[in-house]
């Protein structure tokens, strides 16, 4: 079985990252009383008792028993992935003027042309990431469909396009 990260390790013994060392060492101990065969047999669970015994043994390792402080752990770069789309339908007349007012609200709008139904956005999360969200408009359907785009452009934390695109109403995702 390999050897849970900090974080796992963490969760296993339901304590925070926040906790001190005496509040690791408790939690360990009474979450091991409550399932060990030696103390309560009605309890048994062999792997809750080996998770928890490993859970431990990663925490004493990256803080030398509790003589360190838990490490931060670096997120691990994520790929940039391909642009991801969602499509929504509208049953407003003309939803361009909606998207474009909530353009403004999400981020930086760099390019507008309502001839074409296209929004062009540059949303910027801070210094872990910057994204383009294109919006085009479809008004030649009923009910009239607009395409989101949302593409990655320097960063590691790409954005849920999902969560974004609720920011411009209620539209029913196909």
């Amino acid at each position: 079985m390999k050897r849970p990260t900090v974080d796992e390790a963490l969760k296993v013994l339901e304590v925070g990252r926040d906790a001190t060392w005496d509040e690791i060492r408790t939690s360990y101990r009474d979450s091991v009383r409550s399932v060990h065969p030696d103390i309560n047999a009605s309890k048994v669970n062999n792997n809750l008792v080996i998770s928890l015994n490993e859970a431990y043994a990663t925490l004493v390792a990256v803080t030398n028993n509790g003589k360190k402080p838990i490490p931060v752990e670096e997120s691990p770069l994520l790929e940039e992935p391909d642009a991801k789309s969602v499509v929504r339908f509208s049953d407003s007349a003309d939803p361009f003027d909606l998207i474009l007012d909530v353009s403004h609200d999400v981020g930086d709008v760099i390019y507008v042309s309502e001839e074409e139904g296209l929004v062009q956005v540059l949303i910027d999360a801070g210094k872990r990431t910057e994204s383009i969200l294109l919006a085009q408009v479809d008004n030649s359907v009923f009910p009239i469909q607009v395409l989101f785009t949302l593409e990655l452009q320097s960063g590691d934390q790409p954005l849920d396009i999902v969560s974004l695109v609720s920011q411009f109403g209620d539209f029913e995702a196909i």
